[in-house]
């Protein structure tokens, strides 16, 4: 095999160890080897990434993402020419998967679901190469996914909200969790808006997490009207911050920490510190300025990926004057329906 330099422009701290064989690239982990294609593709015109960018950006990136994907099932997204291309999306993990890539069947919507799920490196290169620009990680892990390790809020800028939008109801969420005494862990979703974390000891099923958040972000909206929405009809959130209680459900997904994002900028869905909150951008964090980050601060969510994780016992206890109230409301509304 010829040592050939790969089609990168991004200057990352180690190059992707791979070898150019005939017409391909070839990359080996232990025992494993895994054939590479198209590495000089622009997968992001605007700034000229490549997918030797993205499959580099994931092989340095792995030691700090790891703990956010393993044993977790995979929900593919992959856009094989790129972020301004045709997309498609892709649970069942491929029929060509090579024995060696880890695997997790679950049932789920009334179906054995084979997903791809990662346990190291070469798992992460094989699905990037894919066309996998983002990583989407269930809630759960493992075959167990009605028990979530842990809740989120999903912060969602709707017509002229700003940042500075997001900040201030993020802001109005974390005083909450605080009165309740439970930790959480922000991130940028890596686009426009923010989700933020609660790590869960594993006992709660997702009804229970849904009457957690949707309380939470019930007395969030209450105390800012104008500036949050809970409304299920786009056309009613108005320019405001849309507190999605329902991505918290069995099956679904979100962006993982650290994923890249199919953004302009090759932007990074990035864990931050509470204390930064006033200094973090959306578009602060990218492939190509994320390592310097994490070799300042390392990464502030691995409570969330580790645990400790927390109970929402006490909390649901607390706030069912809430909960009950929100039944009260949501069954009068049906019947004025």
């Amino acid at each position: 095999m010829t040592r050939t330099r790969i089609p990168t422009t991004v200057e990352f701290p180690v190059e992707l160890p791979v070898a150019k064989k005939g017409d391909g690239w070839h990359a080996k982990a232990g025992d494993k080897e895994l054939r590479l294609t198209n590495l000089d593709k622009v997968y992001f015109p605007e700034r000229g990434y490549t997918k030797a960018d993205i499959l580099s950006y994931y092989f340095n990136i792995s030691p700090t993402m790891l703990p956010h994907l393993i044993d977790r099932p995979l929900t593919l997204k992959r856009m094989p020419n790129g972020i301004h291309g045709d997309f498609f999306y892709e649970k069942n993990a491929p029929a060509h998967t090579p024995k060696w890539i880890h695997t997790l069947r679950v049932q789920a919507e009334n179906k054995e679901i084979n997903y791809l799920t990662v346990k190291d490196v070469a798992d992460m290169l094989y699905i990037a190469n894919l066309g996998a620009i983002e990583f989407h990680p269930l809630h759960a892990k493992g075959t167990d996914q009605a028990h979530p390790t842990y809740a989120f809020f999903d912060l969602d800028p709707m017509g002229k909200a700003t940042w500075d939008d997001v900040r201030y109801v993020a802001s109005l969420v974390k005083v909450v969790l605080e009165q309740l005494g439970i930790d959480s862990y922000p991130k940028t979703s890596g686009a426009t808006g923010m989700q933020i974390m609660v790590p869960l000891d594993g006992r709660h099923d997702f009804r229970e997490v849904r009457l957690f958040v949707g309380a939470v972000s019930r007395m969030v909206h209450e105390a800012e009207p104008n500036a949050t929405s809970m409304e299920w009809e786009v056309s009613k959130r108005g320019s405001t911050i849309y507190l999605d209680v329902n991505m918290n459900r069995e099956g679904a997904n979100i962006a993982g920490a650290y994923s890249v994002r199919p953004e302009p900028d090759g932007t990074v869905s990035t864990p931050f510190r509470w204390e930064e909150l006033d200094q973090v951008e959306p578009g602060l964090f990218t492939i190509a300025t994320v390592f310097d980050r994490i070799a300042e601060v390392g990464d502030p969510f691995l409570p969330v990926a580790d645990g400790p994780g927390q109970s929402l016992v006490e909390p649901l206890d607390h706030l069912e004057p809430v909960i009950e109230s929100y039944k009260i409301s949501g069954a009068a509304r049906q019947m004025k329906r």
